[in-house]
C-alpha cells in the first residue's frame, strides 16, 4: 500500500511540474492582462494606449495608439518620423521590463491610427539588430 501511495505522489508531482509557461505563453498572457487591466492609458502627448498583442509566428509584440487632438495629424506625423524612429529604438533599448524578451530576440511593432479618421498615421517594427541585442 506505501508503495502505490509513494508512486500516486511521484506521479502527481510529475504532472504538476509538466506544464511550465513558455516564453510565448507567457508574453501572449502578459500583453492580454496589460490591455485588460490598464487600456486604453494616456501616454502624454495626445496619444493613448489602445492594446498590446503578441503575434506568435513572428515573435513581435505590437502595440496599438490612437493619435488624438494635435497629435493626429498625418503631416506632423509624417515630418517627425525619423525622430519618433529614435526615441522609439531608444525606448527600448532602454526598457528594463522588456528584459527577457529582448535577450529571446523578439520584436517590437508601434501602430499609432488617427482617431479622428483611422489611418495608420505611425507603423514601426524594431527589431533585436535595431536595438542591439
Amino acid at each position: 500500500m506505501k508503495k502505490k501511495v509513494v508512486i500516486f505522489g511521484l506521479l502527481a508531482l510529475m504532472f504538476a511540474a509538466c506544464h511550465q509557461e513558455t516564453m510565448e505563453e507567457r508574453t501572449l498572457r502578459e500583453c492580454q492582462e496589460i490591455t485588460r487591466k490598464r487600456c486604453p492609458e494616456d501616454q502624454g502627448n495626445n496619444s493613448f494606449l489602445d492594446s498590446m498583442v503578441f503575434d506568435v509566428k513572428s515573435h513581435t509584440i505590437i502595440h496599438y495608439y490612437r493619435l488624438v487632438k494635435e497629435a493626429d495629424n498625418e503631416e506632423n506625423a509624417m515630418a517627425k518620423k525619423a525622430e519618433l524612429d529614435e526615441r522609439m529604438v531608444e525606448a527600448i533599448r532602454q526598457d528594463m521590463s522588456y528584459r527577457s524578451v529582448k535577450d529571446a530576440g523578439y520584436s517590437f511593432r508601434f501602430i499609432a491610427r488617427s482617431d479622428s479618421s483611422g489611418r495608420v498615421l505611425y507603423d514601426k517594427t524594431i527589431t533585436k539588430d535595431d536595438y542591439g541585442y
